[in-house]
């Protein structure tokens, strides 16, 4: 695979959900995805942990994953998160974004149960085998799964899994990400998922993130790259500083919910979330907007 295709800033982006989060809003979800055609972004990452993928049902993430495709096709590149709870319902997950057309999948490592090593290639070999030749992403997110894609296992899997393209690591262990970045040169792509990171990984040779905060706000995300790409490592730290502000501000209501909110002082739909999360109150709210006009991002 060319590594060098897949890289740049890809929002993780959230699910616009109306009736109190009963019900996928999908003509907000199109408009949506046209606010980042616009926006210097590289790709969009769909039914992820910050589109609250694991709290829909395979009917909805197929329909999410269908509005996303159909949307932004040829325009942006669509990563659909297939990754689920169980072998089975992943395939199912895997082989309707290959036919749909999109541009990858992405992978979340099983969740709940720990699993050992062998158990997990196996699963990813499975996947894999189910929907031949079409690229996949891991997605190690380790603090929601109970698993880790330790190295060893990475390796395996890039010596004997021809359509892995890369890995989001949302593991905040920095040394895994180095060691990552190690085994995947000329091979494939490692994407940050932690964006308190960013200069660091971009300074030792990640291709770019994955991140929920770019899902209201990629504006800095594509500022960090774009400095990047022509050298600018003053310009970096200036966008590093303001995403740190911007994260410490969203994530005071809950990150998903702070999202939601905020795209709508945005005047983007994005709704309610799912249940058992809630909305922000009504303080909760107007507190999110007067700091994100304090930081000069409204």
């Amino acid at each position: 695979m060319n590594n060098g295709y897949w890289k740049g800033v890809v929002p993780a982006i959230v699910t616009p959900l109306k009736e109190q989060g009963e019900r996928v809003d999908l003509e907000a979800l199109a408009v949506y995805c046209d606010f980042f055609a616009s926006k210097g972004v590289h790709g969009v990452f769909c039914g992820g942990t910050t589109g609250e993928g694991p709290l829909l049902s395979l009917e909805e993430r197929k329909m999410v994953a269908q509005t996303a495709v159909t949307r932004l096709k040829g325009r942006l590149r669509v990563i659909v998160h297939t990754g689920a709870i169980t072998t089975r319902q992943t395939i199912e997950l895997t082989q309707h974004a290959s036919s749909i057309g999109a541009d990858a999948a992405g992978v979340v490592l099983p969740y709940y149960y720990s699993y050992n090593d062998e158990l997990l290639f196996s699963y990813f070999r499975e996947i894999a085998d189910a929907a031949p030749g079409f690229p996949i992403f891991i997605y190690n997110i380790p603090q929601c799964t109970m698993n880790n894609m330790s190295l060893e296992l990475y390796g395996k899997i890039l010596d004997e899994i021809d359509s892995i393209v890369g890995i989001k690591n949302s593991n905040p262990d920095f040394l895994q990400t180095l060691g990552l970045i190690q085994l995947s040169k000329g091979r494939c792509s490692v994407f940050m998922g932690c964006d308190s990171f960013l200069l660091a990984g971009l300074s030792v040779g990640v291709s770019g993130f994955v991140s929920g905060n770019a899902s209201a706000f990629p504006e800095p995300f594509v500022g960090i790259f774009e400095a990047f790409e022509r050298g600018d490592f003053e310009e970096m730290r200036v966008q590093q500083k303001r995403i740190d502000r911007l994260i410490r501000v969203l994530a005071h209501g809950r990150d998903i919910a702070s999202f939601k909110k905020a795209l709508s002082f945005r005047g983007i739909s994005a709704g309610s979330v799912r249940r058992p999360d809630r909305d922000l109150s009504e303080a909760e709210g107007a507190t999110l907007r007067k700091e994100l006009e304090q930081l000069g991002f409204l």
